[in-house]
C-alpha cells in the first residue's frame, strides 16, 4: 500500500510535468520603477517604514501576497519577492545554484539585506518561504528582527514519515492528479487556476529540486538557537480528511517545540488549507499585522 510520502511525490511529479560571489551581486535593472531584478529573485518595493520581506513558496508568485501588501503598505516598507525559477522568473543555472537551491536562496536573501543596508528586517514567508524564515532566524542573522512563518515546517520529510503508518494514511486514495492536488491546497476555488498558472510558468527542475530538499532537510535541532520573535501561522485542516485537525495541529507543535518558549508564537487557522492567504486572508493578515505592530 502506498504511503502519504509516496503519494506526495507522485502528485508533485505530475504537477511539475505540467509545469514542466552570491546571487544578489547580479546587475540590477529597474522595471516599472519599483521592481529590481537579481539573479536569485525579483523584488518589488512598496511603501515606507521598517522593512518587511514577503517570500512565496515553491512555484508561487509574489501575487499570493496581494492582499497582505494592501494591508501593510501604509505602515511598512515591503520587499515582495519572486524567487528564481518560479512563476515565470528565469531559473538560475545548475552551476550557480551549486548543491542546494535552498542554501543558495538563503544566502542570497542574507546578501540582499546587507547590500541594501537594511536593519530590523521582518521576514514573512509562506511554505518554502516560511522554511527559509525559520532557517535565517536559527542562524541569528543580525539584521533580522523577527519572522512570520506561514504554514512552513522545519522538517517536512519527518512529518510525512511519522504519518506513514497511521490509519488515516492507509486510507489515502491511490491516484492523484494536479487539479485534485490544487483543490487540496485551497478551499477557495477562485485560487485553483491561479495556483496552477504559477506552476505552469515555473521551471520544473528548480521546483523539483526545491521540494526534494524540503523533504530531506531537518533544521529542528537548530531552532534552539532562535533569539528573535517568531510567529507561525498553521493550517491543520489541510490534512483533512486523511488526518484529523488535532493530529495535524499536534505535528506543528512538535516540529516547532525547539524554538524557545519566549520567542514562540503560534496561531492556527480554523478551516484553511495550505494557502491560508486564499482561504482566510482577513484573519491571516490580522495575525501578521498584530504581530508586527507589537514588535
Amino acid at each position: 500500500m502506498r504511503t502519504i510520502r509516496d503519494i506526495l511525490k507522485r502528485s508533485i511529479t505530475i504537477c511539475l510535468f505540467l509545469a514542466v560571489s552570491t546571487a544578489v551581486n547580479a546587475t540590477q535593472v529597474d522595471v516599472n520603477g519599483d521592481v529590481k531584478v537579481f539573479e536569485a529573485f525579483h523584488v518589488k518595493v512598496v511603501g515606507e517604514g521598517k522593512p518587511v520581506f514577503l517570500i512565496p513558496g515553491i512555484s508561487s508568485s509574489a501575487e499570493v501576497w496581494e492582499d497582505t501588501v494592501g494591508v501593510l503598505k501604509g505602515h511598512y516598507q515591503l520587499h515582495v519577492f519572486n524567487l528564481a525559477g518560479f512563476a515565470g522568473v528565469p531559473a538560475v543555472s545548475t552551476e550557480k545554484l551549486g548543491t542546494s537551491v535552498l542554501t543558495y536562496q538563503k544566502n542570497a536573501i542574507r546578501t540582499y539585506i546587507e547590500e541594501q543596508e537594511l536593519k530590523d528586517v521582518v521576514i514573512v514567508g509562506h511554505s518554502l518561504g516560511g522554511f527559509l524564515s525559520l532557517w535565517l532566524a536559527a542562524e541569528q542573522t543580525e539584521q533580522v528582527r523577527a519572522i512570520v512563518n506561514v504554514d512552513g515546517l522545519p522538517a517536512l520529510g519527518a512529518l510525512f514519515s511519522s504519518m506513514q503508518n497511521t490509519q488515516d494514511a492507509q486510507n489515502t486514495p491511490r491516484n492523484f492528479d494536479p487539479v485534485a492536488m490544487v483543490k487540496g491546497m485551497a478551499n477557495n476555488t477562485n485560487w485553483h487556476q491561479r495556483i496552477l498558472s504559477d506552476m505552469s510558468k515555473s521551471d520544473q527542475m528548480t521546483s523539483g529540486r526545491a521540494m526534494g530538499e524540503l523533504m530531506q532537510l531537518d533544521i529542528r535541532a537548530q531552532l534552539v538557537d532562535v533569539k528573535i520573535p517568531t510567529l507561525t501561522i498553521g493550517a491543520p485542516s489541510q490534512g483533512l480528511p486523511y488526518t484529523s485537525y488535532e493530529h495535524s495541529k499536534h505535528n506543528y507543535l512538535t516540529q516547532l517545540n525547539n524554538i524557545p518558549l519566549e520567542h514562540r508564537n503560534l496561531s492556527f487557522a480554523k478551516t484553511s488549507r495550505h494557502f491560508v492567504m486564499a482561504d482566510e486572508p482577513e484573519w491571516m493578515n490580522q495575525q501578521i499585522k498584530a504581530f508586527l505592530d507589537a514588535l
